[in-house]
């Protein structure tokens, strides 16, 4: 048999996985429909882990590895909920100001709230007084700097606004007590997207909704991202920054110190990415990201948390152990390391 007659079938083949796959996007339109009508969440995570059970299972009676009928299944299950997200969705119609709306994330936030029915405005650093903006104002954002954060929520607490308030800072520590004292007469709170401007939707993407004493202002925040397939996390804003000084801080900062090191090495990308190992293409991946993020935002994520001391001092005490370890005469206290690495997943994953 000719080898251009195997690849015309296998052409085929895909012809008709892709026409399952679009039969079956219609099917979850008609889901979608449903949920919207009926008031339920677009994302049900009990339901996703049965269909990537019964891939999983599917694929074992045709010797197709676990591995490739999990990511099989979350690929369609990602356009399902993309899909649905999609939908015309109930008008809410809320009055929003976004402050510094006309950054990546602001101009992010207004495309996401108008496509679900708000009415955005934006407002620029160097537009109208914050109060004669908020007038009449049920939702006010503020997208803008960290080290700008606390001036902007000191105006608002002088207009005495009856509006939700939150940002979408990085870190809350430059202005945690300003929030807590907000939170006494007003509704406000502090929400964290975990991802970038550029994402294609919210499926499996974190968001932190911090509690700053108004109870009632987390559940509003909540509600506008709520339907769309995101993890949304609830914390004390108190926990925020102690978390993010490793998630981001930490990550940031092991990125950093590898492309430095590569970029003083004498030996270029191109020479080095061709013989890379897997292990480090998933580096070069992250690095690379981080390489062409803005560095003074790094700087402020760096600069401004105030748990970066202690965060530091764990590090670099790490690099130490490591180093001496992985130059000692004998492998115990290096395998030692690893073994401690290998339980610590183990037992967060369970």
């Amino acid at each position: 048999m000719r080898i251009e007659t195997l690849r015309e079938e296998i052409a085929d083949l895909d012809r008709q996985i892709m026409d399952l796959i679009g039969k079956r996007i219609t099917v979850a339109k008609k889901i979608g429909g449903w949920k919207n009508e009926n008031g339920s969440p677009i994302r049900d995570v009990p339901v996703e882990e049965k269909v990537i059970e019964r891939y999983i299972t599917i694929g074992e009676t045709y010797s197709i590895s676990k591995r490739t009928s999990k990511e099989v299944a979350q690929a369609l299950i990602r356009e399902a909920v993309d899909v649905q997200a999609a939908l015309p969705r109930k008008a809410f119609g809320k009055k929003i100001l976004i402050i510094g709306g006309e950054g990546k994330m602001g101009r992010w936030l207004e495309r996401f709230l108008s496509d679900n029915g708000h009415v955005v405005t934006s407002l620029d650093m160097d537009g109208p007084s914050v109060a004669e903006a908020i007038e009449e104002k049920q939702v006010v954002i503020i997208s803008t700097p960290i080290s700008t954060v606390d001036g902007l929520l000191k105006d608002i607490a002088t207009t005495g606004t009856s509006a939700l308030i939150f940002d979408i800072s990085s870190l809350k520590s430059p202005f945690l007590n300003t929030l807590k004292d907000m939170a006494h007469n007003m509704k406000v709170c502090s929400v964290h997207p975990m991802f970038g401007p550029t994402i294609p939707s919210l499926y499996d993407k974190n968001i932190m909704f911090c509690d700053c004493g108004s109870p009632e202002a987390v559940e509003e925040a909540m509600g506008l991202f709520d339907g769309h397939g995101a993890n949304m996390i609830r914390l004390p804003v108190d926990e925020h920054d102690r978390r993010m000084s490793y998630v981001l801080g930490m990550s940031h900062a092991i990125n950093i110190a590898f492309f430095t090191s590569l970029a003083d090495s004498g030996m270029t990308y191109k020479d080095l990415k061709k013989v890379g190992s897997t292990t480090f293409r998933k580096m070069i991946e992250g690095s690379e990201e981080v390489a062409r993020e803005n560095p003074l935002l790094y700087y402020e994520i760096q600069n401004l948390n105030d748990n970066a001391e202690i965060t530091w001092t764990r590090f670099m005490d790490a690099v130490d152990k490591v180093k001496e370890a992985s130059l000692a005469e004998t492998p115990e206290m290096f395998v030692e390391i690893m073994e401690k690495g290998r339980v610590y997943f183990e037992g967060q994953s369970r």
